[in-house]
């Protein structure tokens, strides 16, 4: 730390003098000082103004992840997989048929907009689409030989009659008001059989089609699924497709004359049981989410700054310590802004938080220069003087603290995450810049308060916080309090190694917003998330295409299994059966034919049959029996351009899309159970696929946050490691002796193992945002370390107790301070912005119980050691 002469190294001398005339000229020119610090903040207000709220994570992300890639791509070519769900709501059974014509109204004014598209076959059509269209007669093709054979050993004269006998039966049930459409389309149960397979794709969902609408199957909801053409994660294009659905909502209930209410989420609060058509889905939550972004930015950064603010005054007991903390805070965060403006251009939900963190940090060096102010004050010494000595030798510690901070920052700067990368950015140059406020506008506020109210000031320093007994307890017991933190650590060692990484992207949706509530409430109704994991697959033949795809799907059914993590599976061969089932049915009806299955003589004794069981034989009854022979008669296979000229089209249209290399792609949808984490489901996938032996690549944001998984394990360590190099030289330098910057390191070391192992304790997870406050809290940790080492160094003659109680002090409240910064975060309404608040909470309380005890201790036994080698070699010396 010194020279042979005892002096200060010559840098050392030469950054203390430049701090010691900054101290001179803020106290004797502090009108300048301010005028320019205010026309520097005009500048940097300027600036700032043009920062945007960006609400799109996935500009967020790395650039060079496959995954990634896919996503953007899928999103550009098809909009979102997950849909935007029209829910109307009500009085259950009571008002059902209302909602149920609303929903068909709408859908019917859908059709009427060119980038909107109902999805009505998402989880299952309508069972009569079948009998309507180009796959009418096509209805064999979908069943397997078994089946076909069975049918057909019933549709002998007596098994016709039979059949027909049965559904007169079943007009005359409770039931008869449904079957009676059942009986006129279907005399003979042929869609009964053949809905098993499209039946497939509701699985295990609670999900019921009436009149072509879906609805829950307690019919609370009755549902209207549409998607939208166009990236519905840009924030101007959801917020436009919003305001399109709910202008269409309200036509309709205007058309049909019934009263309601439309908007995000579920009924207005005092609305409930009340027709409602509320909106969810990723344009929803989207609007939600810029909302409640900007509400938490202005919140917690409003939040932090008065915190801060009252527990200054509460520590420094005067109100002038208000304006002396206040403005040179308030303009090292406008410094920042101005930067940020310039430098990043945006504020997204990983940038959130910089202004309470800049608030929680920034303060720090106010505390330290204004409590040593006041400790040379009552001392004895004037206002210069004061200021001199509080520049020029706790100055040092501040810049060498500050510079650690921001290298800190800087090292989650080089994060592949552009929102980290920007959260190190602004929050390192913020940090220089309120540096800089501080030395420059602390001085010149105490000095334009004392020449407006000249009394001197009371001898009354910052508070003690009970620092005094504790600190004499720990130098009287100094090994006992390093053997009680080894233990401690020891303890907490287990837990941290078990902290568990969750990827999921759902963290960085607020949970109290309207849309997300409503979506939970259908998730709970329907039995799936809605948020599906697509699987596509591409090629130039549709045949291939189709067969691949009946492979996946038959893949992915055996995880639809009770207990399995998927609830559905849609794939486009549950729309058109693939070539070679096809092929199988359509030889199986030949063989059957030339064994002597008629189909005119089947058309024939069903109309007989029909009539003699009293039922009437008009155009309808002539249209039904003639679409029994055409489905018996059938000797051509369903093709993709064939079933798109039906019902069922629209849902082929979003099963199979034009790729713009060339040929197509087919998706298959894989709806999760509700709760399923993504690690189980996407390696359930993964396996699913391997085993299909199809060459397809799955897609959503479950996959995305296990591609980034690595990544992010992988950016922590990196921006430790970093973090950890920098740190130490700069120590090194500062301090030039290797005990000293261990010594320093002790609480950092001390305080991580103890927050990793507390959160794992209380069951908090890391997630993308909460495992970039790891370097940060070792910038932050650092500090208290360096001010206790710096300041033992600086009074080697004091009694120890003193010198830890004068410094602890300082740190204590430094502390507070950012934790009451950090603090504010858990305010927010994001799950990964509240785990980075608790972890920053729990990172920078164990530094600070580890520096003012574990580290005291750790000084007292290294000055027993050097004290004990300069006696014995001054003995030598005799």
């Amino acid at each position: 730390m010194s020279e042979p002469d005892g002096r200060p190294p010559r840098f050392a001398r030469l950054v203390r003098r430049l701090l010691e005339l900054t101290a001179w000229f803020s106290v004797h020119h502090p009108r300048t000082v301010v005028l320019l610090a205010l026309v520097a903040t005009a500048l940097a207000l300027w600036s700032a103004s043009d920062l945007r709220l960006s609400t799109d994570i996935d500009s967020l992300m790395p650039h060079d992840v496959p995954e990634a890639e896919r996503l953007r791509d899928l999103f550009e070519r098809y909009g979102s997989s997950e849909p935007i769900v029209l829910a109307i709501s009500g009085r259950g059974e009571e008002d059902l048929d209302d909602r149920i014509d609303l929903a068909l109204t709408i859908s019917d004014l859908l059709e009427t907009r060119p980038r909107l598209h109902g999805v009505t076959g998402l989880f299952g059509e309508d069972p009569w689409s079948l009998l309507e269209g180009p796959q009418a007669s096509a209805l064999m093709l979908y069943l397997e030989p078994e089946e076909i054979e069975q049918l057909a050993s019933g549709l002998d004269r007596d098994g016709i009659r039979r059949r027909v006998a049965r559904a007169r039966e079943r007009l005359r049930s409770p039931i008869g008001a449904v079957a009676s459409r059942l009986v006129a389309e279907d005399p003979l149960g042929f869609v009964g059989v053949a809905i098993r397979h499209l039946g497939a794709i509701k699985g295990r969902l609670r999900i019921a089609s009436r009149d072509g609408v879906l609805m829950t199957e307690d019919g609370a909801y009755v549902m209207l699924l549409v998607r939208a053409e166009g990236r519905t994660d840009d924030f101007a294009f959801a917020q436009g497709v919003l305001g399109e659905l709910e202008n269409i909502a309200r036509q309709a209930l205007e058309t049909l004359g019934i009263e309601g209410t439309v908007g995000i989420g579920p009924p207005p609060e005092g609305a409930e049981g009340t027709l409602h058509v509320g909106l969810t889905g990723a344009p929803a939550i989207l609007t939600d989410y810029r909302r409640i972004l900007a509400s938490d930015i202005r919140d917690i950064s409003w939040g932090a700054f008065v915190a801060v603010m009252v527990l200054f005054l509460l520590a420094f007991r005067r109100v002038t310590a208000l304006f002396v903390a206040g403005v040179p805070l308030a303009v090292g965060v406008a410094w920042a802004l101005g930067f940020a403006g310039v430098a990043i251009g945006e504020i997204s939900v990983f940038t959130a938080g910089s202004v309470a963190i800049l608030c929680g940090l920034a303060i720090d060096f106010t505390i330290h220069l204004y409590n040593r102010y006041l400790e040379e004050i009552h001392a004895g010494h004037d206002m210069a003087t004061a200021f001199a000595a509080a520049h020029g030798e706790t100055g040092l510690g501040i810049l060498a603290a500050a510079a650690t901070t921001a290298w800190a920052f800087l090292a989650a700067g080089f994060s592949r995450f552009r929102g980290l990368s920007h959260l190190g950015v602004i929050c390192a140059v913020g940090m220089l810049l309120a540096l800089l406020a501080s030395l420059l506008l602390v001085p010149a506020i105490v000095a334009i308060v004392a020449r407006l109210r000249p009394r001197a000031d009371r001898p009354r320093g910052l508070a003690s916080f009970g620092l005094g007994p504790l600190l004499t307890l720990v130098t009287r017991h100094s090994r006992l309090t390093i053997a009680l933190g080894l233990v401690a650590t020891a303890v907490l060692v287990g837990p941290a190694l078990r902290v568990h990484l969750d990827e999921d992207f759902n963290r960085f949706r607020p949970v109290s917003s309207p849309s997300i509530r409503l979506q939970q409430e259908l998730v709970v109704r329907t039995g799936t998330s809605l948020r599906p994991v697509l699987a596509m697959i591409r090629g130039d033949d549709q045949d291939a295409l189709l067969e691949q795809s009946a492979r996946l799907e038959a893949s992915f059914d055996d995880l639809v299994d009770e207990g399995g993590p998927l609830a559905a599976v849609l794939g486009p061969s549950r729309i058109v059966p693939p070539p070679s089932a096809q092929q199988r049915a359509l030889a199986t009806l030949r063989r059957l034919r030339a064994a002597g299955l008629d189909p005119a003589r089947v058309e024939r004794e069903l109309l007989a049959a029909m009539e003699a069981e009293g039922f009437r034989i008009d155009a309808r009854a002539r249209q039904a029996a003639a679409r029994v022979r055409a489905i018996l008669a059938r000797d051509a296979p369903l093709t993709v351009a064939e079933a798109r000229r039906g019902p069922l089209g629209p849902v082929l249209g979003d099963l199979i899309i034009p790729d713009p290399r060339g040929g197509s792609n087919a998706l298959v949808f894989a709806y999760p159970t509700p709760g399923i984490a993504s690690r189980p489901l996407v390696d359930a996938l993964r396996a699913a696929v391997a085993a299909s032996g199809v060459d397809a690549e799955l897609v959503g944001g479950q996959v995305l946050g296990q591609a980034l998984r690595p990544i992010m394990r992988r950016d922590a360590v990196v921006a430790m490691a970093l973090a950890a190099a920098g740190v130490l030289l700069i120590l090194l330098a500062a301090f030039r002796r290797v005990v000293l910057v261990a010594l320093t390191f002790v609480p950092l070391v001390v305080g991580l193992v103890a927050s990793v192992g507390l959160m794992a304790w209380l069951g908090i997870d890391f997630n993308l945002v909460s495992l970039s406050m790891l370097p940060l809290i070792l910038g932050i940790g650092i500090d208290n370390g360096i001010h206790v080492v710096h300041r033992w160094l600086s009074h080697r003659t004091e009694a120890l107790a003193d010198v830890f109680r004068h410094t602890g002090r300082g740190i204590v409240m430094t502390s507070l301070t950012t934790m009451v910064g950090f603090g504010a975060m858990m305010f927010a309404d994001y799950p990964g912005l509240r785990s980075s608040g608790v972890l920053a909470i729990l990172g920078v309380g164990a530094t600070l119980v580890t520096a003012v005890t574990l580290l005291p201790a750790l000084l007292v036994q290294l000055r027993i050691r050097d004290e004990k080698r300069e006696q014995a070699s001054a003995d030598a010396d005799r």
